[in-house]
């Protein structure tokens, strides 16, 4: 009798993992909804995706199409490559080189705007129109791209280019303003210090400091329309997530303590970046183990779980960001599109 019941639970093991299989390969499969960019150099390439105000670029973050196939311990080296993609039409639209990164700053070299001027001599800023501030991070040196890159946030003036205040620390991964433009949420890390420190932007003090437990620092942050909560992404560890109403993280499933990153049981590592779904339903992140199995994980808001994983590639993912309906997604054999309300009904 026991090797009976031994068997019935192999067999119905092997059967919900080949459901499992068969599940991710389907959605592979379906060019319906999941389909690649056009124009992109075939290859493999450290592609990074970043869009500010509707427009989008791929990056190859190690340098002018530098294929990095069998390729280790390479270095950025600017300029960069950079292809500007149509979000409609998905195709590459521009193609130029810049020592810049990111797309705030990639856009702002191109545009006469406001704070243009800042590209001269920072590569990632946060704008309040209103006040006419920019809360900006500057390169210690154009060539150094380890976690010691920023030392802290740059308060600019950017009508009299004049900086109010330098917000020292340690080391920073990323910062966000609130959408209230309140209060500034700067990541900080250093060799005994994993942070996210909150400033007031009215007299530029700190007003908190919420420490979180992890080995990984935070790269990217995005707040939810209302302000009301902000996703942290921890490199290679999970996410955590603060309602800023009280300032404080809030435990989510699958989680010990909400000072934790939250991995919801995926086992390869979280990448550099989260992205939102357009109606805050789902939050995504790009997944990797070292420069294989490229995946993309969505998560309900709601539910404060996991709910789909989509396998995409033999190599690594490295980001994401939502247009429209529509999940763009780096890997390093090029940028995938997934079309976000088809890809729901798998599930």
């Amino acid at each position: 009798m026991r090797s009976w019941v031994r068997l019935l639970s192999l067999l119905l093991t092997i059967m919900a993992t080949a459901a499992s299989w068969v599940t991710f390969q389907i959605a592979n499969q379906n060019a319906s909804f999941v389909r690649k960019i056009g124009g992109l150099s075939t290859g493999q390439y450290w592609w990074f995706l970043d869009v500010y105000q509707n427009q989008l670029f791929v990056l190859d973050r190690y340098g002018n199409k530098v294929d990095i196939t069998d390729k280790i311990d390479l270095d950025p080296t600017p300029p960069f490559y950079v292809a500007r993609v149509n979000p409609d039409t998905e195709q590459v639209v521009e193609e130029f080189t810049t020592r810049q990164w990111r797309a705030i700053a990639i856009s702002a070299e191109r545009e006469q705007r406001p704070d243009s001027w800042l590209a001269q001599d920072y590569d990632y800023w946060v704008f309040d129109s209103q006040s006419n501030i920019a809360y900006a991070l500057k390169p210690v040196r154009w060539d150094e791209w380890s976690e010691e890159r920023y030392t802290g946030v740059h308060v600019v003036d950017v009508q009299t280019r004049q900086q109010k205040k330098f917000l020292e620390a340690p080391y920073v991964g990323a910062i966000a303003l609130h959408p209230n433009r309140e209060k500034l949420y700067v990541a900080v890390f250093g060799e005994e210090t994993r942070e996210i420190r909150i400033f007031s932007t009215t007299t530029l003090q700190l007003i908190k400091t919420l420490p979180y437990e992890s080995d990984g620092p935070i790269w990217d942050m995005k707040f939810t329309r209302d302000g009301s909560r902000l996703f942290c992404c921890v490199y290679g560890r999970g996410i955590l997530v603060i309602d800023t109403l009280s300032d404080q993280f809030e435990a989510w499933e699958g989680s010990n303590s909400a000072e934790i990153p939250v991995d919801f049981g995926i086992e390869t590592d979280f990448s550099f970046s989260i992205a939102l779904a357009s109606d805050e339903k789902e939050i995504y992140v790009a997944l990797r183990h070292g420069m294989e199995k490229g995946r993309v994980a969505a998560i309900d808001i709601a539910q404060k779980k996991l709910v789909r994983v989509l396998e995409l590639s033999p190599t690594a993912c490295t980001s994401v960001v939502v247009v429209g309906d529509k999940l763009l997604a780096a890997c390093l054999d090029g940028v995938y599109v997934i079309d976000i309300p088809a890809w729901r009904k798998q599930q």
